[in-house]
Order: structure tokens, then sequence, then C-alpha cells
């Protein structure tokens, strides 16, 4: 029994901490009058098209034309059981960062429009049309304008404050102002400064720098999201692999700050040469008169 223990007590050690004790069910929610025509490999399918859910997360496929054969899935919080590349990978999590759960796309034609952006990053050859009904009848189901907004914070998502990786300095006690041009700076948090005073504005910094001067600092920015959910993979081998999708890369950026003391304006005296060119000067206009007088 105690060896039986010891074993237990081992393994607790060596369990890798990325995956969860416990498996979740993959709820099926039927999206009504909505149906996936998609072809892969010159392989055709049709079906009604459901919105995953995985406990109290939404889910997307990540494996296009990977059946579905379990409904039990393990969780884990990395992409260690997808074989991917990192660019892939950031872009998926972005993809469904801005997708169905962001704030405002709460609509069945945000979850197919991701899903369907998710798709076409993993198989770029692949094809999918949208209609009302099975085997492309009914109507032709829009999502362009859906596809073109996710696409739109996507691609803004790596812009970073225009002034980030660079250093400015100024004479201590005055304002420097640094303005955004990337129109991005709402969307970063501003690190407290150590030794001046940085008041975020807008889309600009306020930055007073200190009475003393201090060493060159570096300010930090970082991204805010609109909610701290992990990334998390579900998994089965076997079946289709799906995803809650959050940004787990890093994002961030930084600028550096230093102050300098005033330079100090030397006076020059009056003296030497300095003093006789503006007699020299008078003396000839003396000149000049009495020459007029004398003709």
């Amino acid at each position: 029994m105690k060896k039986f223990l010891l074993l237990l007590l081992s393994l607790s050690f060596i369990m890798p901490n990325n995956v969860s004790a416990e498996e979740v069910r993959i709820k099926y929610n039927n999206l009504t009058g909505i149906y996936y025509n998609r072809t892969i490999d010159g392989k055709f399918k049709s079906h009604t098209v459901s919105k995953f859910q995985m406990g109290d997360r939404i889910a997307y496929c990540i494996e296009p034309g990977v059946e579905i054969t379990n409904n039990y899935y393990d969780i884990y919080t990395d992409w260690s059981k997808v074989n991917m590349s990192d660019e892939l990978k950031s872009l998926l999590e972005k993809l469904g960062y801005y997708g169905y759960d962001y704030p405002g796309h709460q609509t069945n034609y945000y979850y197919i429009a991701t899903q369907e952006l998710i798709w076409k990053a993993v198989n770029p050859n692949i094809q999918v049309v949208w209609t009302t009904g099975v085997n492309n009848t009914g109507k032709v189901i829009d999502i362009s304008k859906e596809k073109k907004e996710i696409m739109d914070l996507v691609n803004k998502h790596d812009l970073k404050p225009s002034f980030s990786g660079k250093s400015f300095k100024g004479e201590v006690g005055s304002t420097i102002t640094l303005i955004d041009e990337n129109n991005v700076l709402d969307y970063y948090d501003v690190s407290i400064s150590e030794n001046h005073k940085i008041v975020k504005d807008g889309n600009k910094l306020l930055i007073t720098l200190n009475d003393e001067v201090k060493d060159e600092e570096t300010i930090k920015l970082k991204r805010k999201y609109y909610d701290d959910a992990p990334l998390l993979i579900y998994s089965k081998s076997g079946s289709q692999t799906l995803s809650a999708l959050r940004i787990s890369f890093e994002e961030s950026a930084e600028f550096k700050i230093v102050n300098e003391e005033i330079p100090e304006i030397v006076e020059v005296p009056n003296t030497g040469l300095y003093s006789v060119f503006p007699l020299v000067g008078t003396l000839f206009v003396g000149l000049g008169i009495l020459c007029a007088k004398i003709r």
C-alpha cells in the first residue's frame, strides 16, 4: 500500500501542468437555417452548422475535414498537442479573439465568419459557401462584412504605438508630448514611471520630467484585453481538435526617456577687439560726414 501511495505521489509531480484533470463534453448548438457547403481536396460536404460549446467556452474546429468522433475531450492550456507553426498559431489566436467572443460580435454570422477564416488560415485551398439550405440550396448567406471587420481588427492588432522602440530626452522639469500616429494607444496600459509623471490623454502621453537628473528609464506598454480567459485546446486522439481561442503570445512595447540639465548660457564679456570694432565704425561715419562738408 505504501509503495502504491508513493507511486501516486511521484506521478503527481511529473504530470504535465498544461492538461486539466477533468474532461469536458462537447455541446452542439445548432444554428437554424445555416448550412456550410465545403470542398476540401475535391471532397464536398454540406451540413447544418453547430456552434460548439465546451463548458462555458465557445470553440472552433481547427482541423478542417477531420470528423468529430468523440464527445469528451481533454483540456490543454497551450498548443503542445497541435502541430502548427508559431505564425499560424498566432493568427488563429487573433481570429478567435476578435471573432464571436469580441464585444459586439455575438451573432451567428460572426461565428461562421470566424470559423471560415480559421479554416482558410489552416488550409488556404478550402472552398466554403454558407446557405440557408443543404447542398447549396436556398439563399447564399453573405458574411463579407463580418469577415472584413474581424480581419481589420486582426491586422490592427500588430500595430504598436508609433513611438514604440524610440528614445526621448528633455530638460529637467520640462514636459514631453508623445503622439501615437498609429492610433492604437488606447489598447495599451502604460507602466508607472519611477522618476517622471506620465499622463495618458486620449492618443498622446504627457510626460513631465523630474526636476532632478535621472538615469534613462524604460517605460512598458502592455496590451489590454477584453477578458482574462485563457487559450484552451480540446484534444482527443482520432477526433477533430477544437479550441477556445485567446491570445497567448506576448504583445508588448516600450520606449525610453531621460532628462538632462538645462545647458548653462555663458555671456561673453565685451572686451578686446570686440570693443574696438564699434569705435572704428563710429570713426568712419564721422570721417564721411566731414568729407561731405569739405566738398
